[in-house]
């Protein structure tokens, strides 16, 4: 039935792409607005990509629902389905914390925060170079601070030629992501058959979308609309409490009061979030063991050492809480990584030979692009990005050092959130950080480094980015045949306007509004643009070399973590995916591991009880948990914008 209702669509459909470029806008458009200006939820800034999935449930009821009745060949298709949601989440990881925030703040920052006792203009300014960054001329900084004064007008020239110049460098980054997850999909999702625990959402709704109801059949079992009444039911009672401040209020995403095991023992961190329960609940159960396990073994790990008093001193943003376990998980992080390249070697090895013409029978059909796309687009994007940053003042084995730091990254994140399916994760540190402690400051250049500060932004991982987005299409695309070059393009189409869309809606915002305004404090409160060239002082003034210290504990997390993959490896039985150790007690995982627990605890119970046909019957609780959760946040998302414009509600998103 399913391939009967995909055959009669044959390709991508117009109205699929309409609907897709409609997604790409809105979610440019409103995620920033929110975020920015009202205080409400953050749609932008993790891997679940509420306001995409939103967004497509809303069609299929507009489709297939409602103007079914009076035509019945209007109905959506699967593809017409899913090709919105890929179009809409390659652009959703792109509008704020994944590029836009970090990307504009750095690029504002050098010129409007310099001061005396900073330095900035000392060290860097002449080391900038004036078509990579914006300067002050014509108020271009002071009024996209403070809002723009009544009848002047946007000084676009100055921001336009750094931002278009970035955007060559941007653009083929975001292609060079699509050309991995082109190389590694059919690893990924043929030969190990990750889970995509998120993906199994809308795979779900897609596949039961050959009943003539048009919906899939879970959407009419009372245990779904049990599973969404539950967190929906406890949002809009909430929202009472919005107008009525004497209405209690139920603490749905509160944290309760951490769990200490004494002094110097980072707490446990006690939260309730029903749409990590609902994803979870579809991650295998060696996954969710592993990532409680590790995280309790890391507050023993800081704990001992904060006893003993074993400090490394300089401690950076954008890792956890201690240097030691920063390292070590990095370590892991990387180990992860090269285990995964390696076990892939095979299947990596035939799309090199079919790039080059040397294995003509390797198929690619089912591809997002050709393989030949994919390598060389690959190589020539790294090459270009190599160049670009050595124009920027980089050296160029640092700039490779950067450059391949930070695809490690972006394959190491895309790969936990389609084995595990974690909405909220991030690496154990950022490229710049890594390449700092490893090669030394000692051995940098200071326009080398001026260079360094000012990739912060485009060039980091903060939460959510694009290539986990691409490697899920990947997963989604199996729905179909003979459409997957389509859906190649239509996704680098929506990443590219949706980031354009984002970035020059973001600098228009701040001249409207003025950045003071804005309520996103991390980011435009002088916080987050500041901590690159704050860091980068502090290695100028003081410079060092490789550290040993740091490197030490990389060796010692990428020694376990090999032993423990290996024993996975060997042993079929072995309880606990290391996936976590790499994770241990970082952040943001740390705030989703008590839902992981309880997912674990519920769901090994169930199997044990009745095995997999439980299992079965249990999950459209679970997908109406998280569809009760897209739903209540959007509806409380309208409430702010009409009753309370710029003092919203952040019921959604993890700082």
């Amino acid at each position: 039935m399913l391939q009967d209702a995909l055959s009669r669509t044959g390709v991508i459909t117009l109205r699929s792409v309409v609907l897709g470029l409609i997604s790409v806008v809105l979610i440019s458009f409103l995620v920033p607005y929110f975020q920015y200006t009202m205080a409400s939820s953050m749609l932008g800034a993790d891997h679940f990509h509420i306001g995409a999935l939103f967004l497509v449930f809303f069609y299929l009821v507009i489709f297939n629902v409602i103007l079914k009745r009076w035509q019945p060949s209007w109905m959506l298709t699967p593809q017409e389905f899913i090709l919105p949601l890929i179009m809409g989440m390659a652009a959703s990881g792109l509008t704020t914390n994944g590029m836009g925030a970090p990307f504009i703040s750095t690029l504002m920052a050098p010129y409007l925060l310099a001061t005396p006792e900073n330095q900035w203009g000392e060290y860097f300014h002449e080391h900038l170079q004036p078509w990579a960054t914006v300067t002050n001329d014509g108020n271009a900084l002071t009024w996209f601070v403070d809002g723009i004064p009544p009848g002047e007008s946007i000084p676009w020239s100055v921001w336009g030629i750094p931002l278009f110049w970035w955007l060559t460098l941007i653009v083929p980054l975001i292609f060079m992501g699509l050309c991995v997850a082109v190389i590694m999909r059919k690893q990924w999702v043929e030969h190990e058959k990750l889970v995509f625990p998120i993906m199994q959402i809308p795979l779900a709704f897609a596949k039961g979308m050959d009943n003539p109801s048009g919906l899939p059949a879970f959407m009419t079992d009372k245990r779904f609309w049990i599973g969404f009444s539950i967190p929906f039911g406890v949002m809009m009672y909430n929202m009472i409490g919005f107008f009525t401040p004497a209405v209690p209020q139920f603490p749905y995403f509160g944290s309760a009061p951490p769990i200490f095991f004494g002094e110097g023992f980072p707490p446990i961190e006690v939260n309730f979030r029903p749409e990590i329960l609902g994803i979870s609940y579809f991650v295998n159960l060696d996954v969710l063991a592993g990532f409680w396990v590790f995280y309790m073994i890391g507050i023993l790990q800081v704990g001992i050492a904060n006893r003993i008093g074993y400090v490394i001193p300089g401690a950076d943003n954008y890792t956890s809480i201690n240097p030691m376990l920063d390292w070590q998980n990095m370590g892991a992080f990387l180990t992860f990584v090269v285990w995964g390249l390696w076990r892939a070697r095979h299947h990596i090895t035939d799309v090199i030979g079919k790039a080059f013409g040397k294995r003509p029978q390797v198929d690619d059909q089912d591809e997002m692009l050709s393989y030949r796309v994919a390598v060389f687009g690959f190589l020539a994007g790294f090459a270009y990005a190599v160049v670009w940053l050595n124009q920027l003042g980089m050296s160029i084995p640092i700039a490779c050092a950067i450059i391949a730091a930070v695809f490690a990254i972006y394959i190491g994140v895309s790969r936990i959130v389609a084995e595990a399916g974690l909405p909220f994760v991030r690496a154990p540190m950022t490229a710049q950080v890594l390449v700092y402690y490893s090669i030394g400051s000692i051995n940098m250049t200071l326009p080398t480094m001026t260079a360094i500060a000012q990739t912060y932004g485009p060039l980091s991982e903060i939460k959510s980015t694009f290539m986990p987005a691409f490697v899920q299409a990947g997963k989604l695309a199996e729905i179909g045949k003979n459409w997957q070059r389509g859906i190649g393009w239509s996704v680098m189409a929506a990443a590219i306007i949706g980031v354009v869309i984002s970035l020059v809606y973001t600098i228009y915002l701040g001249f409207d509004v003025g950045t003071r305004q804005f309520t996103n404090g991390w980011w435009f409160g002088r916080i987050g643009s500041t901590i690159p060239y704050n860091e980068t002082m502090v290695k100028v003034r003081n410079p060092f070399g490789p550290d040993p210290e740091r490197l030490s504990f990389f060796a010692i997390g990428s020694m376990i973590m090999f032993l423990f993959m290996t024993l996975r490896s060997r042993l079929p039985w072995w309880p606990v995916h290391p996936l976590g150790f790499m994770l241990s007690y970082s952040w943001p995982a740390r705030a989703i591991v008590c839902s992981m627990f309880i997912v674990w605890v519920i769901k090994s119970l169930m199997m044990w009880v009745g095995g997999s046909e439980l299992y079965r019957k249990g999950q459209p609780f679970f997908l109406g948990m998280i569809i009760g959760v897209a739903t209540g946040v959007v509806i409380a998302m309208g409430v702010d914008y009409f009753w309370f414009p710029h003092q919203g509600h952040h019921i959604y998103g993890i700082d």
